[in-house]
């Protein structure tokens, strides 16, 4: 079973139904996987002896290339081997694939036929070009935004071909994520350019820190030109051409932040912290829209409003009456939500997602309050009705019901009473009719049972004193048939 820690990506109980036939089976079951310390193998581990593999060595690898070369007639040089291994990510397969091609392109370049010959270091550094696995395909996420924040590095007196390379290697490096690249470079950028100041601060220079300064100024606006383009590449008519042109930015970015010798990310780059901040801005709009609606019967105001002018003030009223030193004043309290549509919801759970991050503002959070203020609260909350518990009340609207019987003075009441009284008359002849057809029916079953069975009087007597509570004229008919029987 190949890719086991991929079992709980689209189905379900795969991983439990391996068990069991682990369990069952008498042949064995070997399990593959990539990511052993995964969260979906701790059921399967128990059950499973672990052998853990290693990637080989470049060393071992480039001594069975040797071995496998010469059964094969090619005379592999042990450097050239290892070079192989190296340029291929220590992949056996791809290996083996390059001395495969190595040995075609060889026999075909002798003119087809004939044995094939060697592999020497020097004519793998000419070809290494053509056999070598590409680098951008083992470069994870993280280790690509290194590369494009931290500039062109170890460029100082190199020819223009090295800085073209440099140049194409780091433009690469974008696309190997290219909707993440983008917060990932504005997550970390800053952080070099923090440490270019603080290498100038160390010289002594004034001259120094503004030539930083000044490079964090050109990558900001890197940034900010990236984000433009970003904005018109995904939304409104998604133009995907401009694409190659954010890479380029993104690279500009990190060629300010480094400055011309290159410059050093300290640690591991940070994940886009944007997309948590993202998810929690999403999170208070909707409350905010929410709060809107239930306040909207009594507060005319969009929600910008809403939250820089009404709600700090209501917080303020709530948490005066919540906590207060006598005693949370909860009646005061519930009188205050009613009048704007809130409910306990609203006061306990959405008032806290909105409060300012200063510590002289930071109020109480209504969460923190204690447990028998709370009990008190729910108790008197639930023993009444509110406003916000219907949307037609929040909205305003009154509710409108039927009257049901009773006798009014005006004439609309009247006449509403006098619509309900027909109807109940109505449903009363209604009724009547409907109990002199079931009598009719009841008739017509024991006449039909009485001449099926041919019994006597017992059975004529039986039916009549069933059928004597629904109509008189049901007993004497039955009467009548069991004498003549």
């Amino acid at each position: 079973m190949d890719e086991v820690d991929g079992m709980g990506a689209g189905d379900r109980s795969g991983m439990s139904e391996l068990i069991q036939m682990i369990k069952k089976s008498k042949v064995p079951i070997i399990c593959i996987c990539n990511d052993r310390a995964s969260q979906k193998m701790k059921s399967l581990n128990q059950y499973c002896m672990d052998l853990r593999y290693r990637r080989p060595t470049k060393l071992v690898i480039a001594k069975r290339a040797v071995e496998i070369g010469r059964r094969e007639g090619m005379d592999v040089e042990m450097n050239a081997a290892e070079a192989m291994a190296e340029s291929c990510g220590n992949d056996i397969r791809q290996v083996l694939n390059s001395m495969q091609m190595w040995s075609c392109g060889k026999r075909t370049a002798g003119g087809g036929g004939g044995k094939a010959t060697g592999i020497s270091y020097r004519d793998l550094k000419e070809r290494q070009n053509e056999i070598n696995k590409d680098e951008v395909l083992r470069v994870s996420m993280f280790d690509a935004c290194r590369q494009i924040v931290e500039g062109s590095r170890n460029l100082s007196g190199a020819d223009s071909k090295a800085v073209n390379a440099s140049l194409m290697k780091r433009t690469d490096a974008f696309f190997v994520d290219y909707m993440l690249m983008g917060l990932m470079v504005h997550q970390n950028y800053l952080k070099v350019c923090g440490g270019q100041f603080q290498n100038a601060k160390v010289k002594g220079t004034e001259d120094d820190q503004v030539d930083a300064l000044n490079q964090m100024y050109e990558a900001t606006e890197a940034m900010s030109d990236f984000g433009m383009v970003e904005e018109n590449l995904r939304g409104g008519d998604q133009n995907w051409a401009l694409l190659p042109l954010c890479s380029v930015l993104a690279v500009k970015v990190g060629h300010h932040a480094g400055g011309p010798n290159g410059g050093m990310l300290g640690g591991y780059p940070e994940f886009a912290g944007w997309l948590g901040k993202n998810s929690s801005r999403g999170k208070k709009v909707r409350l905010l829209q929410e709060l809107r609606r239930h306040m909207n019967y009594k507060v005319s105001a969009d929600a910008s409003e809403l939250r820089m002018n009404y709600l700090p003030i209501m917080r303020q009223q709530f948490e005066q009456l919540l906590f207060d030193k006598d005693g949370a004043r909860v009646s005061e309290a519930i009188a205050l939500m009613d009048e704007y549509g809130l409910d306990r919801d609203d006061i306990f759970e959405n008032f806290d997602e909105f409060t300012f991050n200063s510590k002289e503002l930071k109020g109480k959070k209504f969460s923190d309050l204690d447990s028998k203020s709370k009990a008190a609260f729910t108790r008197a909350y639930n023993a009444m009705a509110h406003k916000a518990q219907a949307l037609v009340a929040e909205q305003g609207a009154e509710k409108t019901g039927r009257k049901k019987g009773g006798n009014g003075s005006g004439g609309g009441e009247a006449a509403e009473l006098d619509v309900v009284d027909d109807d109940k008359a109505a449903g009363g002849e209604s009724e009547d009719d409907g109990d002199e057809d079931n009598v009719e029916e009841l008739k017509k079953k024991f006449l039909k049972k009485g001449r099926k069975s041919g019994g006597g009087k017992g059975k004529g007597k039986a039916a009549a004193s069933k059928t004597k509570g629904k109509g008189k004229a049901a007993a004497p008919k039955t009467k009548g048939k069991g004498k003549k029987k």
